[in-house]
C-alpha cells in the first residue's frame, strides 16, 4: 500500500481514538482551530535570500546575486511565532499531514496582502509551482511531501499549473535541519538535484514552494539547476524563514 495511503487511515484510526485538539489552544476539533489562526500575524517586511537586509518585495540583493539563484524571497509569516514553529515541526516530524491546510491558509493570506495592499502580483507573469522535492528515503519515511502538499493546495486556490515532475532529489544526504553552519549546507546539497522535465521549464517563471527557508542554501541549489534548464525567474515562496 502507498505509504500516504496507509498513513491517512493511520491517522484516521486515531482520530476515532484520540479526537483532534488544537496545538495552540487545546480545544477539540482541528489541529489549529479558527481562533488561533486568526491569532498569526503575516510577514510585512521583505528581506534578501542571502544576507537577510530589508530589500524591495524580497529582491535578491546585488551583492547576493552573485553567489544565489533565487531572485526574489517571499515569506507568508514569522517562525518566531511559538504556533507556526509548533504547526511546521508537527506536520514534518509528527507526520499530521493536515497541518499543510493551517499553513496554506496563512499563505493564502500573505498573497492576499501582497496583491491588494502592496499591489504586487506574484501569479501575473503565469509562473510554474514547484515544490521543493524530498529524497525517496526521506519520502517514504514521512509518507508525504509538504512542500507538494502546499503547492498543490496553492495550484487549487489560484487555478495554477503545479508540476511535481520536474525537479528531483537525487541522493539521500544528512537532513539540512541537522546542520548549523551554512557553508556545510551548500555542501551537503551540493549537486543532489537533477531535472526530469526540461520542456516545461524553457521560458517559464517559476513559484519555487518550500515550508521553511533557513539559509537559503535548498532553495537556491533548486533554483540553479531549474535555471540551468531554461527557467527564466525563480520566486522563492515560504511559509516562514527559520
Amino acid at each position: 500500500m502507498n505509504t500516504y495511503y496507509a498513513q491517512r487511515i493511520y491517522n484516521w484510526f486515531l482520530d476515532l481514538i484520540f479526537p483532534k485538539r488544537c496545538i495552540g489552544c487545546k480545544k477539540f476539533g482541528d489541529y489549529v482551530c479558527r481562533g488561533c489562526l486568526g491569532t498569526i500575524s503575516i510577514k510585512k517586511n521583505f528581506e534578501c535570500v542571502g544576507c537577510k537586509r530589508n530589500t524591495p518585495f524580497g529582491q535578491t540583493c546585488f551583492l547576493c546575486a552573485k553567489t544565489n539563484s533565487v531572485d526574489q524571497l517571499l515569506i507568508a509569516t514569522d517562525y518566531k511565532n511559538s504556533l507556526v514553529e509548533k504547526t511546521i515541526k508537527f506536520l514534518k516530524y509528527k507526520f499530521i499531514s493536515d497541518l499543510e491546510r493551517p499553513l496554506s491558509v496563512l499563505i493564502k493570506k500573505y498573497l492576499k496582502w501582497l496583491t491588494l495592499d502592496k499591489k504586487f502580483n506574484v501569479f501575473e507573469a503565469n509562473p510554474l509551482l514547484i515544490p521543493v522535492p524530498l529524497n525517496s528515503r526521506r519520502l517514504n519515511w514521512r509518507g508525504f511531501n509538504q512542500s507538494e502538499l502546499l503547492a498543490k493546495d496553492l495550484a487549487g486556490i489560484f487555478q495554477m499549473e503545479m508540476a511535481g515532475d520536474v525537479i528531483e532529489r537525487t541522493v539521500n544526504i544528512t537532513p539540512q535541519a541537522d546542520i548549523k553552519e551554512k557553508e556545510e549546507r551548500l555542501k551537503n546539497l551540493s549537486g543532489i538535484f537533477k531535472i526530469l522535465n526540461k520542456d516545461k521549464l524553457i521560458g517559464r517563471e517559476v513559484l519555487l514552494i518550500d515550508d521553511i527557508c533557513t539559509t537559503g542554501a535548498t532553495l537556491n541549489e533548486c533554483a540553479k539547476v531549474l535555471k540551468a534548464n531554461g527557467a527564466l525567474k525563480i520566486i522563492g515562496l515560504v511559509v516562514a524563514r527559520g
